[in-house]
């Protein structure tokens, strides 16, 4: 996850269809920018006006159990399938 703001703005990215190595390339749809994370730190324009711009990736929040979530979020709801969708 990345923080989707550059200069203040935030960037509203699309996936162009494309991937490499098996990760999507993104474009961003304000300059049509092609995007792709170069090194585990950030998301990195590759081509376009926005070439050698970078938007660093966030922290991974980390995980909790369902009970500590609750404990902490007490009105929480839970989605469950439906048995149509089973």
């Amino acid at each position: 996850m990345c923080t989707r703001e550059l200069g203040g703005r935030p960037v509203q990215f699309g996936t162009s269809g494309y991937t490499k190595d098996d990760v999507f390339v993104l474009y961003d749809r304000s300059s049509n920018s092609v995007w792709y994370p170069l090194s585990d730190e950030s998301l990195d324009a590759v081509a376009g006006a926005r070439r050698g711009e970078s938007i660093p990736f966030l922290d991974e929040p980390t995980p909790v159990s369902l009970g500590a979530w609750l404990d902490e979020h007490p009105g929480s709801e839970i989605l469950l399938p439906t048995e149509d969708s089973r």
